[in-house]
């Protein structure tokens, strides 16, 4: 998908409506692809006709409300979206294999630990389709719960003292 910053589409918009360029010749002249172009200017149209037909504007008014309207950014709602491919069935099997870490570095066998590559691999042989990136932050967010805090503690001279 092409990324076209807000001033190309109300250029776009601008060329057609005042110039009276064609598509073909805004495509030629920005580099932008035709449907794209063909997409911008029809969503002009069809909420320029709405605003007619609602009686908000008059064939003669201006249409700096109307492009504003659609050059604006896009808004996404991503509170309701969900995880496709991070699921509960993958999130355990990484937490299995963390804890599998643990026992490796507890019996004192920490070069036989798997690391993140070797997690997502173990996924992706097991059949999980998720990406590296999906595995790396799920396992920051484990670690990150996980982790301890220690106070390093200083001590004045002559409060303690060892006995040998």
């Amino acid at each position: 998908m092409e990324l076209i910053s807000l001033l190309n589409k109300q250029e776009i918009i601008l060329s057609y409506i005042r110039d009276g360029k064609s598509q073909r010749q805004i495509s030629r002249e920005t580099g932008i692809d035709r449907k794209v172009i063909r997409k911008y200017i029809k969503k002009y149209e069809e909420k320029r006709r709405d605003l007619i037909n609602e009686g908000k504007i008059d064939g003669n008014t201006d249409i700096q409300e109307i492009i504003d309207d659609i050059v604006e950014k896009p808004k996404y709602n991503v509170e309701n979206r969900h995880k496709r491919k991070l699921t509960e069935e993958v999130i355990n099997r990484i937490k299995f294999y963390l804890r599998e870490n643990e026992q490796k570095r507890y019996l004192g066998q920490s070069k036989q630990q798997k690391k993140k590559i070797d997690i997502y691999n173990a996924l992706r042989e097991e059949g999980y389709d998720i990406g590296y990136t999906s595995v790396c932050q799920t396992i920051n967010e484990i670690l990150n719960d996980q982790k301890e805090a220690y106070i390093k503690a200083e001590y004045q001279l002559g409060d303690v003292c060892e006995r040998s």
